[in-house]
């Protein structure tokens, strides 16, 4: 292949603007020379200027092959030397020259004209007329058409096209092939791995969720089985502590029964000895008194042991009802923080002796009657 000729800047747009100026004159014809100079005269503000002849030295690789091509040739015609009387062949030769540069151009990026463009305009002129240029450009019609080919056949000869043939024919190439083959069935793993782990992925988040609802679970079932071998302890000691109250409460009655009826059997040697009757009331008053203050400490024990009952039973019904309490704390809060607070500082409290020390929050059921609607939404 021979050495790539450059465009020279300078002289094609001077090459340029001389046959710009000759379409100026004959544009207004009614035949196809005034619809080519017509065409031509609107690219002028494209195509005169120096900018445009660097980008044809940028783009163009196949053309720059044929020094026929070059823009000066549109003016003096190259072997065939023009003349002033040659003024048409140099509006067809431009024409051409422009459409075939446009036609690698867009070849080789794999692009189509915007047709409301120029250039598109004056190609669809020169392809629909062809058979209006003289002989002399008969050539160029032929590298319109033959360009493609020309073009690839240039990239199979490149450096580039016999690497990679070399490389193509080499031992390694065995490799690609084998893969190319085996893809498909390499895909179709792929995507059936791809859809199994997807599964499995989805059955490790719902066992996730289950396990995470389990432990929270447990750990109330903990609780509530703390609470319950308290309340166990508790209510073991009842029976001891009613049978304790109950015997007080029977020597209080007794006594004072018993004594009454050693009165009654003794009235008559009473009777001539008052003082008899003091010593003896003496100290059965003072048992009295004294097991009326063992009854009363008895009585407080025992209430103090069934409000803790109590108490129990309210935090065990209460671990019953929250299973998810370190999940929907926030969330309660949030809606109802008031009521979620009188919960917590309920089920957190400690198990108080009597009726009077038992949290507020027993007067504040309201608030956990709301909590409770709060946690159902």
């Amino acid at each position: 292949m021979a050495e790539k000729f450059m465009f020279d800047a300078s002289a094609s747009v001077n090459v340029i603007d001389k046959i710009l100026a000759i379409a100026e004159k004959v544009k207004d014809r009614q035949d196809f020379t005034g619809e080519l100079a017509k065409r031509l005269h609107e690219l002028s503000f494209e195509i005169n200027k120096e900018t445009f002849i660097n980008y044809l030295n940028e783009k163009l690789i196949t053309c720059r092959n044929f020094k026929g091509l070059e823009l000066v040739r549109a003016w003096d015609g190259g072997f065939q030397n023009f003349t002033d009387e040659d003024n048409t062949y140099r509006l067809h030769r431009l024409a051409l020259y422009l459409v075939i540069y446009v036609r690698e151009i867009t070849f080789r990026n794999n692009y189509r004209m915007d047709q409301g463009s120029n250039f598109y305009f004056l190609n669809e002129l020169v392809r629909d007329n062809r058979h209006e240029f003289i002989e002399r450009s008969k050539w160029c019609v032929d590298l319109f058409d033959d360009l493609p080919t020309l073009i690839m056949q240039e990239e199979f000869h490149s450096e580039h096209a016999i690497a990679l043939s070399s490389a193509i024919q080499s031992a390694d190439i065995s490799k690609v092939e084998e893969f190319i083959r085996t893809r498909d069935e390499t895909v179709s793993k792929i995507d059936t791995w791809n859809s199994e782990f997807e599964a499995k992925k989805a059955a490790v988040e719902i066992l996730k969720d289950k396990l995470d609802t389990y432990e929270t679970g447990f750990n109330f079932v903990g609780l509530y089985q703390g609470f319950s071998a308290l309340k166990k302890e508790k209510v073991d000691l009842v029976p001891s502590l009613e049978k304790r109250f109950t015997g007080l409460a029977a020597g209080i009655v007794i006594i004072p029964i018993l004594e009454l009826i050693w009165v009654l059997f003794n009235y008559k040697s009473l009777n001539t000895n008052l003082g008899i009757l003091g010593f003896i009331a003496l100290p059965t008053i003072s048992i009295i008194i004294i097991l009326f203050y063992f009854l009363r400490v008895s009585l407080i024990d025992l209430k103090s042991l069934k409000s803790q009952i109590m108490q129990l039973e309210l935090r065990m019904t209460l671990c019953q009802f929250i299973q998810s309490y370190a999940e929907k704390s926030k969330e309660l809060k949030e809606h109802n923080k008031e009521g979620f607070e009188k919960f917590e500082s309920l089920i957190f409290s400690s198990i108080v002796s009597s009726d009077d020390k038992i949290p507020s929050t027993f007067d504040g059921m309201e608030q956990l009657s709301s909590l409770l609607k709060n946690f159902k939404s």
